[in-house]
C-alpha cells in the first residue's frame, strides 16, 4: 500500500565544484503495487535503495535530479487509499535517523524545475488525485539536494514515500 522508495546518489565533480547526482536502485513497495519509482521516463530502470549522499567537500552547492513514479502494467490506475480518485498521492520525505545524516529539509521536491525555487525545503509534495499506469502519464518528480551537514561523507538515512494508495 505503501511505496518506500529512494533516489539519488552524489558524488562530488571537481571540474564544476557542484554535487553529481546519480541513481541508485529503490525497494518495491510493500504491498507489492505496480506503481514504483523509476530512474528515467521510460520507466526502465527501477529504484530500490534509500536516497544516499555522497559528499567530499563541506560546501557544497544544490543539485537536481528527476525521478518519475509509474507504473509499466497496462491498464492500472493509483490512488490515495484514504479516498481514491478525490484525496491526493503525497510523495514525502522520511529520514530514518533523525539527528544523524542529513535532514529532510535538505531535500526539495517539486513537479517542475521552476517550482523547486519556491518549494519548501523537507515538505511533501501532492502529485495529483490519482496516476494512469503507462510511462507517458509518469509523474516527474524534481528533487534539489543541498546537504546542510557540511560533513565529508556518505548520508543514507533519507527515502522517498508515498501515502498509502491503492490500485485499480
Amino acid at each position: 500500500m505503501s511505496a518506500r522508495n529512494g533516489a539519488a546518489q552524489h558524488t562530488y565533480d571537481e571540474r564544476s565544484h557542484r554535487p553529481r547526482v546519480r541513481l541508485m536502485p529503490i525497494s518495491d513497495m510493500p504491498h507489492g503495487g505496480a506503481f514504483k519509482f523509476y530512474s528515467d521516463a521510460a520507466l526502465t530502470t527501477e529504484i530500490t535503495a534509500p536516497l544516499a549522499f555522497s559528499q567530499s567537500t563541506p560546501s557544497p552547492t544544490a543539485s537536481v535530479k528527476i525521478v518519475y513514479l509509474g507504473s509499466v502494467a497496462s491498464g492500472k490506475t493509483a490512488g490515495a487509499a484514504s479516498d481514491p480518485g478525490v484525496d491526493q498521492i503525497v510523495v514525502s520525505v522520511v529520514d530514518s535517523a533523525s539527528g544523524s545524516g542529513s535532514p529532510a529539509t535538505d531535500i526539495k521536491l517539486a513537479l517542475t524545475s521552476g517550482g523547486l525555487a519556491s518549494a519548501t525545503a523537507g515538505a511533501p509534495l501532492n502529485v495529483g488525485t490519482q496516476i494512469l499506469s503507462g510511462s507517458a502519464n509518469a509523474v516527474s518528480i524534481y528533487i534539489r539536494v543541498l546537504d546542510s551537514t557540511g560533513s565529508v561523507g556518505t548520508h543514507t538515512d533519507l527515502s522517498l514515500e508515498t501515502n498509502y494508495m491503492v490500485e485499480s
